[in-house]
């Protein structure tokens, strides 16, 4: 995947989508935009080398730093590649999700529900999981209605479903179109 062209891509969808909310919520204020940021953060790249992160991640963090959706549909962020790093030592943060896929976890991406996104370490699939317990890394099921499960078969595959949602929210779509798009 060409990272830097879904990074504009992505840029040109925030741009379509913006103006609409901030006129919405324009008595509230100036909102803070949506972006992609473009600032590598070298030194975390080169820890992720040495903790052998998932080569997607690697490719996604060699062009983009994060990104903030926050005014996209439920909201959805690309963490930080350093936040990304610390989370694999966090108690909280699933590492291994037994109910989906028996491979190693690394939680790269969440939404404003709670929910987060992980790529399996092996396969480089991205499965969601639901606001649920986790105990010692381990994911202990789901209290959402949407259980746990694969979104994508991989982080290009994640990234373009997102820019796909962004693009129907620019154009305004028919809300079961967009609701299909949903993760």
């Amino acid at each position: 995947m060409d990272y830097l062209q879904w990074r504009e891509d992505m840029r040109e969808a925030i741009d379509g989508y913006l103006p609409r909310i901030q006129a919405i919520f324009a008595r509230l204020g100036q909102l803070e935009p949506d972006t992609v940021t473009d600032e590598v953060d070298s030194v975390a790249l080169s820890k992720a080398e040495e903790a052998d992160l998932p080569r997607a991640l690697l490719e996604l963090y060699a062009s983009i730093g994060e990104a903030s959706f926050a005014h996209l549909h439920n909201a959805y962020f690309i963490h930080p590649l350093a936040l990304v790093l610390e989370s694999l030592h966090r108690p909280d943060i699933p590492a291994w999700a037994p109910e989906v896929t028996d491979e190693r976890l690394a939680v790269f991406a969440s939404d404003g529900g709670g929910r987060m996104f992980a790529v399996g370490y092996r396969s480089g699939t991205v499965f969601r999981l639901p606001v649920g317990g986790v105990v010692d890394q381990v994911y202990d099921g789901s209290i959402d209605a949407i259980g746990p499960g694969e979104i994508a078969k991989d982080v290009p595959e994640f990234l373009d479903r997102l820019l796909r949602i962004a693009r129907s929210f620019a154009e305004e779509r028919e809300e079961d179109e967009v609701e299909s798009l949903i993760m």
